[in-house]
C-alpha cells in the first residue's frame, strides 16, 4: 500500500503552486481509483496547518475551505485513514532509532538554514513516519527529500519520477511483517 504526504496534498489544494497540475492528477487518481491507499491523520493535520497559515502561503485558506477539499479526499472509498494505535510508542522509538537522532535533512550535514528541522528537537515527518511504520506502510508519495531519512520507506517523488499512477507496481517486493 502506498501513502500520500502533506506536500503533494498541499500542492493539489493550492492552484498557484508550480506542481499543482501534477499533484491534482495524482490526488484525483488516488481518490477516484479502486486501488487502496493510505492517508495518515498527521498528514491531514499538517496540510490544514500549512494551507491556512498566513505566513506559510501567499493566499491562506479559511479552515472550512481547506476542509472542503480534504473532506472529499478523506471520504474516498479507496483511502485507508491511519492513526496511532496501541503500538505507537514502540513504532516511534523504532523510527527515532533509525534516524540516528539527527535533525539534518537528507544530504545535509548540519541542517542549518534548510527545511530539515533546524531549531527543532525532532526530525520533520517523524509523526507521519511513525504512523506509517506501525501500519506497515513502506511506500510514500512525497516531494520532501527529508522523508528519505526513514530507511524503511521507499519515497516516490511524483513530480520528478516518471509519471506515477495508481496502477504502477510497487517500487520493490516486500515480505509481510507480523507484529
Amino acid at each position: 500500500m502506498i501513502a500520500l504526504d502533506a506536500g503533494v496534498l498541499a500542492c493539489a489544494l493550492n492552484r498557484f503552486a508550480p506542481a499543482h497540475a501534477r499533484a491534482s492528477q495524482v490526488v484525483e487518481d488516488l481518490v477516484n481509483g479502486e486501488r487502496p491507499w493510505a492517508l495518515p491523520w498527521p498528514v491531514v493535520h499538517e496540510v490544514l496547518d500549512l494551507v491556512t497559515h498566513p505566513h506559510a502561503v501567499a493566499r491562506p485558506l479559511r479552515p472550512s475551505e481547506a476542509w472542503g477539499f480534504l473532506g472529499l479526499v478523506v471520504a474516498s472509498p479507496a483511502v485507508r485513514m491511519l492513526g496511532p494505535t496501541p503500538r505507537h510508542a514502540e513504532a516511534l522509538v523504532e523510527v527515532l532509532g533509525a534516524t540516528g537522532g539527527t535533525r539534518a535533512g537528507a544530504g545535509s550535514e548540519t541542517g542549518a538554514g534548510s527545511e530539515s528541522g533546524a531549531g527543532r528537537g525532532i526530525p520533520p515527518g517523524l509523526e507521519t513516519a511513525a504512523v506509517l511504520r506501525e501500519h506497515g506502510v513502506r511506500e510514500l508519495l512525497s516531494a520532501d527529500p527529508g522523508m528519505r531519512r526513514y530507511g524503511f520507506l521507499t519515497v516516490i517523488d511524483p513530480f520528478r519520477s516518471p509519471a506515477w499512477t495508481p496502477a504502477s507496481p510497487p517500487a520493490r517486493r516486500y515480505r509481510v511483517l507480523h507484529p
